[in-house]
């Protein structure tokens, strides 16, 4: 039995497709900075506490941070 064109398109494999194998690091954004060494701080200071609520924190100190900045 025949096969139909449209059977045969669906059955080929897409060419491969090469990755990069290297790739460079930027530099850290004053927020990523802040954010990894808060994160840190707030862990040290309470083991026990979520993530999400570390994570929430840092950001309102950050927010609270820059408000600080922005009004002087």
């Amino acid at each position: 039995m025949p096969r139909n064109i449209s059977t045969v398109q669906k059955t080929k494999k897409a060419p491969a497709v090469s990755k990069k194998t290297t790739t460079k690091k930027g530099k850290s954004s004053n927020y990523n900075a802040y954010m990894n060494t808060a994160l840190s701080e707030l862990k040290k200071a309470d083991p026990a506490l979520k993530h999400n609520d570390a994570f929430k924190k840092a950001m309102e100190m950050w927010k609270a941070e820059q408000k600080g900045k922005a009004a002087k």
